[in-house]
């Protein structure tokens, strides 16, 4: 592999962990093992096959980003619907960021969290695109504490969780789950990236997500081995991180707090990483000096907000971002626009639409 496919395989990864990874073992907690690990495996190919369909689109139009694709492919329609359901994605993950971060951190979480709002207002007022450095130093962070925080989970085991479980848990759950996958919206940058080559395209995708899916399967079983269904459960009925749970269980001092660590890292580089795009993309929409402060207020202090009404939005919120936003972005439409190139629909891309959308009227 050269240096710009390896660059290109860290990217998606990165874009796929973030919150998701904190709210899976707990929405999955009472499913089982088996149910939880096809459910994930399931929707793992699902993901793959449509960013490798979004991917081919854009290799065959030379679409820049997806509004431009949706647009040549589904008209004026397919853009606006995929420009409300990529804000509003957006908007929901930045509210489980600061409420997941409110969790963790509940003694000193107010003041923290005023602090990193003025930071990030701070970046989006004087025209931050990116945090380079610093992102380097959140990943470097991150991975140190996944490999402390597994090391001392495996160390524990009184968690007991059933081969099979309740079926009905898998009904929100899935929403979830699709939030550990979410790269579709960077496609057409990667394909630019790797000057359109198809191969290295595909094998970009292929190690890109396949990290992030053994990456949220190693966090939820060490998690069914820490904690017990009821536990999980709830802790699902609460909203909260599955690290909150570990700093309210005794003996469980260490691992909550690497998983605590591990989830600042997570949460803080998706978290700025997510302000900036939306935030940049608002800047882009408005001009005047009055209107520079509009994508701060819906980017920053509106999901900050929100946060602060409702500590216990976290899982809900996931479970809109998954269920409905990325959805419609990772699922519905490029399947649309497969179906719309083609004379001859094949059976798995029915199925597969239709799978996507009983899971937005499951949520709804």
């Amino acid at each position: 592999m050269n240096k710009k496919l390896i660059q290109i395989i860290l990217f998606i990864a990165g874009n796929a962990i973030g919150a998701g990874v904190l709210g899976l073992p707990v929405s999955l907690g009472g499913a089982g093992v088996w149910p939880a690990l096809i459910a994930m495996g399931a929707l793992y190919g699902a993901m793959l096959y449509t960013a490798q369909i979004l991917a081919d689109f854009v290799l065959e139009t030379r679409a820049f980003d997806l509004p431009s694709l949706f647009r040549k492919t589904l008209g004026k329609p397919g853009m606006v619907a995929f420009c409300v359901a990529y804000f509003t994605l957006f908007f929901c993950l930045l509210v489980a960021y600061w409420t997941g971060l409110g969790s963790l951190f509940a003694p000193v979480a107010f003041p923290c969290r005023s602090l990193l709002v003025v930071f990030v207002a701070f970046l989006l007022f004087h025209g931050f695109r990116s945090i380079g450095p610093l992102n380097a130093w959140l990943t470097a962070g991150f991975i140190v504490a996944f490999v402390a925080l597994i090391f001392f989970m495996l160390q524990i085991e009184s968690g007991i969780t059933p081969a099979i479980g309740d079926l009905a848990v898998l009904n929100r759950s899935l929403s979830v789950i699709l939030c550990s996958y979410g790269f579709h919206a960077a496609v057409p940058f990667l394909c630019q990236e790797l000057n359109f080559n198809k191969k290295m395209v595909r094998k970009a995708i292929f190690w890109g997500t396949l990290f992030p899916f053994l990456f949220n399967i190693i966090i939820t079983f060490v998690s069914f081995r820490a904690l017990s269904v009821e536990e999980l459960q709830g802790g699902a009925a609460r909203g909260l991180p599955v690290f909150a749970l570990l700093c309210e269980k005794d003996g469980m001092q260490l691992c909550a707090q690497w998983g605590q660590i591990f989830s600042f890292f997570a949460i803080i580089s998706s978290l700025i990483g997510v302000s900036l795009t939306m935030g940049n993309a608002l800047q882009d929409c408005f001009s005047g000096k009055l209107m520079k402060f509009l994508p701060i207020i819906v980017t920053v202090g509106l999901p900050f907000a929100v946060s602060i009404c409702n500590p216990s939005i976290f899982i809900r919120t996931l479970e809109f971002a998954g269920g409905i936003c990325l959805n419609t972005i990772a699922g519905i439409l490029p399947l649309v626009v497969k179906i719309k190139s083609k004379k001859n629909i094949s059976l798995d891309v029915l199925l597969l639409l239709g799978f996507f959308y009983v899971l937005i009227v499951t949520i709804l």
